[in-house]
């Protein structure tokens, strides 16, 4: 098992750049992953931090269910945490939210409303379903789950070189919509492009 990273390093431009190297050719994402992070430079009102932002990305308007480059993501939700490093309490802070509020757009839809629908109050049908709606949004990477107790497994997500405290808020507010009660996530870097969390609940 390989310990967290320090933030500063893993919010750096060279870990930036380490992490792109290792996106497959071809993998893409759904557009909406952008749209939630770019509405959050948005809401700042900070114009320069924008246009940064969309630079990177090389997408101002993505359309939510079109696929896009991995690529351009990653260095969006780099950019878009930098730019909300001091309003939202650092790097990783501002890749937790950024999970979170992707996570909230993502239940709005009709895949999340399912998911929530089909899970009812079951929270171990929920986890199990996890993989299969990961691979609603991402052609980059996939994820499984195995259970270590009543109310409690690890999800791990192979190949996808997002950091660790985005997939943290993606879960957090995943399993809070559902009613999780006594909720606890932590997350943690196998490598560079492998990530696991341990979930827990009432």
């Amino acid at each position: 098992m390989v310990s967290n990273q320090d933030a500063a390093e893993l919010a750096s431009p060279r870990e930036l750049e380490l992490r792109l190297k290792l996106i497959p050719p071809g993998d893409t994402v759904r557009g909406y992953f952008f749209n939630c992070a770019l509405e959050q430079v948005r809401l700042q009102g900070d114009e320069e931090a924008l246009r940064r932002c969309v630079e990177a990305s090389g997408l101002e308007s993505p359309t939510a269910f079109f696929k896009y480059p991995m690529s351009a993501l990653l260095r969006l939700l780099y950019h878009v945490a930098w730019a909300l490093n001091d309003s939202r309490g650092g790097f990783e802070a501002s890749l937790r939210l950024l999970g979170q509020w992707t996570a909230k757009e993502f239940l709005r839809g009709s895949v999340g409303r399912t998911m929530l629908l089909l899970a009812g109050r079951n929270l171990k049908r929920l986890a199990d379903y996890l993989p299969t709606a990961y691979g609603t949004g991402w052609e980059h990477g996939w994820g499984e789950v195995m259970w270590t107790g009543s109310g409690q497994c690890l999800v791990s997500i192979h190949g996808n070189v997002v950091p660790y405290p985005y997939f943290e808020g993606v879960f957090l507010e995943v399993f809070q919509a559902a009613g999780a009660t006594n909720l606890k996530v932590r997350g943690w870097q196998l490598g560079t492009a492998h990530t696991r969390y341990s979930l827990s609940w009432d």
